[in-house]
């Protein structure tokens, strides 16, 4: 296998590195709508997978149920 034949991750590993990116600068301090407009997790999102992330309970569970609302609104007008 050369340099070249790299193997993408699945959307299963990517959609995971994107939540643990989030669930991290959550804890570290960071605001909800500042992490989901960070590069890292723009370019690495497909259409509507930002769902993924504010779905999910360990989100939910760090920002509360009205912030997740709020994200939601927000990024739904972009």
């Amino acid at each position: 296998m050369s340099d070249h034949d790299v193997i993408p991750p699945s959307p299963q590993h990517r959609d995971e590195e994107i939540l643990q990116h989030v669930l991290r600068e959550v804890h570290a301090g960071r605001a909800l709508d500042e992490v989901m407009q960070d590069d890292y997790v723009v370019e690495r999102q497909e259409t509507g997978s930002h769902e993924k992330v504010l779905d999910h309970p360990e989100v939910a569970e760090v920002v509360g149920d009205e912030i997740i609302a709020q994200m939601r609104a927000m990024l739904d007008s972009l």
